[in-house]
């Protein structure tokens, strides 16, 4: 059986049967559950009555009033994620030598990848995203229409597969065999009635196939066997009892594989690691106390919180009332059945008649008292719902530094604090890298111009988050303690792809220029010494006196310096070296101490 029929064989299967891949509910429910924590939409479901205690009206109160904090404990978490894209890592995109314009064409596809979006801000963004609220969702990389007769390439954009839609998959070996997507349309039939139709596109390694199911008429054959094909122009039939489906074939993208990938990269354990879980799924426990704890505060908050007034009033003068009631039974339409005077603002003076007889004088400290309900159930609460969210941020993270109560003041604890962090990121830098690596070469692919690609960003496994300032310290203190040049390099490496994040272009250059930099790293004292030593060759001091207008000159003379191989760099920069050297040595007066 080829993989085509075998495809269709599980087709049949998903449409008649309503057969799923093994794992469709576990992947279903951690969806819903995590977009109710990080969207706050359907969060009140997840509080339960307390039967025992709390009646069904109550309830209903509790869940009316509760102002839920857990989106902004997630929200908080998955900040620190969003700093991977902004640490210090290698983007590399390059052909080699002389594919210049197979890398412009390639940067000007990624560059319309998401609408006016380009590739990389939709893993910045939509990617954190998507890991967040439905790990186990797919992305398929399609494609519009194009006419490579008139030179034109395929445009590439992200298609977004939901849990809940990709309703079958198949890996062997961890690599994709197929994916079946479920989606639902509305049809306005014949007789003017809307009914809900269905569409499946099963992803294969070459091709993508189209079940769409359509309404039966005249003008359509009725496949006389149930679930067996039945060709027609452009397609076939086929029958699931009273429903009519049509297989389209569409033009094969000869890929070699399958152009999708899930976008989760922390595994499920629940199903042996064949599923993946959300960045903060480790502290999901905690978060469902939380929810349930600032329930109960706010309906303390609410009911209790607040001093109450009890106070002596004088009766009720009204004509007829007798203790809040008139004489034909009816209620006291002054003090509404009160019996007494009314004060309904503390702004409001109580005037009492001063009495003619000094003992009929009442003490006003004792007319009207002011009691504040006791305050220890409402700390213990605020201090509970307080622990609990340090307790979600230190349990994904292995550490106390997003949280004032730290484990220690010491340096030490603060850098064991600051490596359990970065332990935490970096396989979710791993993660970011390997889907952009795919996504990167399914665009090409598609576009006939993968050859040679070489395409990859490379997180250092010393994974650190240090913005400029960070770094810019650090080096003056790898200056200060004479830490030696591969230090101050790699320190100076750091620097420059913060600068350069928005252009990898220059960073290339960046990298090419200090290659050849013969001082590179060291210290501007150890640098004059070099210049006025005698035993540093004359050419090393010319290459960095002149460095930058060298290197002027050949972006100028050279197209594609930068991208030419190694040895074809240095013979052309030795060239130009010598060029000065020799103008230097027919100078009049010594130049930097050449005679």
């Amino acid at each position: 059986m080829t993989t085509r029929e075998q495809a269709l064989q599980r087709l049949i299967e998903v449409v008649g049967d309503g057969a799923r891949h093994p794992f469709y509910n576990r992947t279903t429910q951690l969806a819903a559950l995590y977009r109710k924590l990080v969207t706050g939409d359907g969060l009140d479901d997840l509080l339960r009555q307390f039967t025992m205690r709390e009646s069904a009206e109550a309830f209903r109160q509790r869940v009316a009033i509760t102002q839920h904090i857990v989106t902004s404990v997630v929200a908080n978490i998955m900040d620190v994620f969003y700093k991977i894209p902004r640490s210090n890592y290698q983007r590399i995109l390059s052909y080699g030598a002389g594919e210049d314009q197979k890398e412009a064409v390639l940067e000007e596809l990624i560059g319309k990848f998401w609408g006016t979006k380009t590739l990389d801000e939709w893993f910045k963004t939509r990617w954190f995203e998507m890991i967040q609220t439905d790990p186990n969702a797919f992305v398929v990389t399609e494609f519009g229409a194009f006419d490579p007769a008139r030179g034109e390439r395929a445009t590439s954009y992200p298609f977004e597969v939901d849990s809940e839609s990709a309703v079958d998959y198949r890996l062997d070996n961890n690599v994709l065999q197929h994916i079946v997507v479920r989606d639902a349309f509305k049809v306005r039939k014949a007789n003017k009635s809307e009914a809900t139709f269905e569409k499946y596109t099963i992803y294969l390694s070459n091709e993508t196939l189209v079940l769409t199911e359509v309404e039966p008429s005249p003008s359509l054959p009725n496949p006389p066997e149930e679930r067996k094909y039945y060709e027609v122009e452009g397609g076939a039939l086929i029958r699931f009892q009273k429903r009519l489906f049509f297989l389209a074939f569409n033009t094969p993208h000869n890929a070699g594989y399958v152009p999708a990938f899930q976008v989760g990269y922390a595994r499920d354990q629940f199903t042996g690691g064949n599923t993946f879980v959300s960045p903060f799924d480790k502290c999901v426990p905690i978060l469902l106390k939380g929810i349930k704890s600032n329930s109960e505060l706010d309906l303390t908050m609410a009911l209790s919180a607040f001093p109450f007034r009890a106070e002596y009033a004088p009766a009720c003068t009204a004509d007829g009332c007798i203790d809040g009631h008139l004489g034909n039974g009816d209620l006291c339409p002054s003090c509404k059945g009160t019996g007494h005077q009314s004060v309904t603002s503390a702004q409001e003076k109580l005037v009492l008649t001063l009495p003619r007889r000094g003992e009929e004088l009442i003490d006003l400290e004792k007319l009207v008292v002011f009691k504040a309900p006791p305050v220890d159930i409402l700390k213990f609460q605020q201090e509970y719902i307080d622990e609990l969210t340090r307790k979600a941020k230190s349990v994904v993270f292995n550490a106390d530094i997003f949280s004032r109560q730290q484990i220690s003041d010491t340096a030490t604890g603060k850098n064991i604090d600051l490596t359990n962090v970065y332990d935490t990121l970096f396989p979710c830098a791993q993660g970011y890298a390997e889907k952009w690596r795919f996504q990167v070469y399914a665009v090409a692919r598609f576009a006939s111009i993968e050859a040679g690609l070489v395409a990859m960003l490379v997180f250092s496994k010393d994974f650190k988050l240090k913005d400029l300032t960070a770094l810019l310290a650090e080096l003056e203190s790898a200056n200060r303690s004479d830490a030696g040049p591969v230090v101050i390099r790699n320190i100076q490496a750091d620097i420059a792809r913060i600068v350069y994040a928005d252009n990898p272009k220059e960073f290339k250059a960046w990298e090419v220029r200090e290659r050849f930099n013969p001082f590179s790293g060291m210290s501007a004292d150890k640098i004059s010494l070099a210049l006025s030593s005698a035993s540093v060759p004359a050419r090393y001091k010319v290459l960095y006196m002149m460095l930058g207008v060298i290197f002027d000159e050949l972006e100028a003379e050279q197209e594609g310096f930068y991208m030419k191989p190694v040895a074809d760099q240095r013979r052309i920069v030795n060239e130009k070296v010598q060029t000065y050297l020799t103008e230097a040595q027919g100078a009049t007066r010594p130049v930097l101490g050449v005679n």
